[in-house]
């Protein structure tokens, strides 16, 4: 796309220019979550395969988060950016949430976009929200966005902006396939404020460029004299389904696996993007002044193009592939970069840690799981977090915690349970995906790990260490007093959210 692409030599002088000057108390804070990015899908975790060089820059002359953890799916882990909770504590731990379902992140949470907003923050998000939308009373704009620019939902067509589902053909009680009917519509909304709410046509825009450029829109539009910029950017890349620009899918010809070659694209597509987005800020004057953090929203899932290698896993698991996510901090305002961070922190951390390098002072929620992270990685300290919950499910059947170096799991940890090696220029497509399933049975738990020992989890030491698999228990025993069931085994598909009832479009006002 002409005039899209960035070019890095820009980009590098901007972040080399950059002062270690005196800077203003509230910087401003792009907040960036790439979607299913694998821990193999970057540059800067030694892919030469995957051209990001604008993330790579940002990254190796930021803080590399190398041992950051988010949940295994992305309506979880959004929870834990905007509530500083686990999802075991907010009823979204159960796979996500669907578009023909009544729920969303509970009204009683404040979400950080709130606390930001309440000490004079800007707040505008653009692209995919996934934490409810049946009422408005759930949408971004009504949880502390001034602007709302992007997806209510997920897996829209990159293009169409469209997104389908499936509803009860009678709208009985009852979720039997023999009585389901498709239902589709479009997902694409500009929200202003709390009174006003328009669905886009969409044109045949790539969501990627759209979302660039509204938040180019955002940056030049922005008043300083009216408050910090608060710019939350979820991208749509790379989930399903696997679509790019041509002249992107061009630059990886060489890859014979299609999924592969596509995602490639659409990871470097998004680092264009982002590159374009801080010239913006740069060109206004912000960057200074802007903390940037990046991070995906859970590990890629390998059946469909994405890589977590060599870590075990896939998206949908509790294994380190699955889990352990892809981040960085740039930003002026810390104190030491140029390194990689090896301190424990968890997705539920940016909440508290955001808020500090705001002025906001400490998050005095007493039901807040999220740590305040910021003296910590703007001056590399010793990390406060010891643990955290991978993942609690009665209803998926599987238990995760962590507990210092050792990881516990019980129960159904996911189906992609191996190590699976990135595609390469001579694999097929049926090759890729005959290796990707390849292998013995899944192996029965439970299974006890030494992560820092060993990061890939290739030995179980569940029989052999009984006095840790105790202290083990016994922490999740007192996880478990805290557990909320989960709330998408409580609310049943229901017909009244069909798009044809509201105009063709995905849209509040049946729950």
């Amino acid at each position: 796309m002409v005039g899209f692409v960035v070019h890095l030599l820009a980009v590098a002088a901007i972040i080399v220019g950059s002062c270690r000057a005196a800077l203003p108390k509230q910087p401003n804070i792009l907040f960036i979550a790439a979607d299913d990015l694998g821990w193999n899908d970057i540059g800067f975790h030694d892919n030469d395969a995957i051209m990001t060089p604008n993330l790579d820059k940002l990254a190796t002359d930021g803080v590399i988060l190398n041992r950051t953890y988010v949940q295994p799916l992305c309506s979880p882990t959004r929870s834990c950016f905007m509530s500083g909770r686990f999802p075991f504590h907010t009823g979204l731990q159960h796979i996500v949430i669907s578009p023909e379902r009544g729920f969303g992140l509970n009204l009683s949470i404040t979400t950080v976009a709130q606390e930001l907003k309440s000490i004079g923050y800007q707040t505008h998000i653009i692209g995919k929200w996934h934490l409810g939308f049946c009422n408005k009373k759930y949408t971004p704009t009504m949880r502390g966005f001034d602007t709302f620019f992007g997806y209510y939902l997920g897996a829209e067509d990159y293009y169409t902006h469209r997104r389908a589902g499936a509803v009860p053909a009678t709208g009985e009680e009852g979720e039997d396939f023999g009585k389901m009917r498709s239902v589709d519509g479009l997902d694409y909304h500009h929200d202003i404020g709390n009174n006003y709410s328009n669905v886009l046509t969409g044109n045949g825009t790539y969501s990627t460029y759209a979302f660039c450029r509204q938040a180019v829109n955002v940056v030049n539009s922005h008043d300083p004299s009216k408050g910090p910029l608060y710019l939350y950017m979820p991208f749509q890349s790379n989930h399903i389904p696997l679509q790019a620009p041509q002249e992107y899918v061009d630059r990886y010809s060489h890859i014979k696996d299609k999924s592969r070659r596509i995602v490639s694209a659409m990871v470097t597509a998004m680092d264009d993007a982002i590159g374009n987005i801080t010239e913006a800020l740069q060109q206004r004057g912000f960057w200074e002044n802007t903390l940037l953090v990046f991070t995906t929203d859970n590990g890629g899932p390998v059946t469909v193009g994405a890589n977590n290698w060599p870590l075990r896993g896939s998206k949908a698991t509790v294994w380190e592939g699955g889990t352990r996510g892809s981040a960085f901090l740039h930003g002026t305002m810390l104190n030491k970069t140029g390194y990689t961070y090896n301190g424990m922190m968890h997705a539920v951390d940016w909440y508290p840690t955001l808020l500090s390098a705001a002025g906001g002072g400490k998050v005095n929620y007493p039901e807040m799981d999220g740590m305040d992270m910021w003296d910590v990685l703007a001056n590399n300290l010793t990390s406060p977090r010891t643990g955290f919950v991978y993942n609690i499910d009665h209803t998926g059947k599987i238990s995760a915690i962590r507990v210092g170096r050792y990881k516990y799991i019980k129960g159904q940890p996911g189906s992609q349970d191996k190590w699976y090696p990135p595609a390469t220029e001579d694999l097929s497509v049926d090759e890729y995906m005959a290796r990707v399933h390849k292998g013995a049975a899944p192996e029965k738990g439970p299974w006890l790990f030494d992560i820092d020992a060993d990061p890939l989890e290739k030995e179980n030491l569940y029989s052999s260490m009984p006095d840790q698999v105790k202290i083990m228990e016994e922490k999740l025993a007192e996880y478990l007093k805290g557990y909320v069931p989960d709330l998408y085994s409580q609310y049943p598909l229901d017909p009244n959210c069909d798009p044809k009832l509201h105009g063709d479009a995905w849209s509040p006002g049946w729950c």
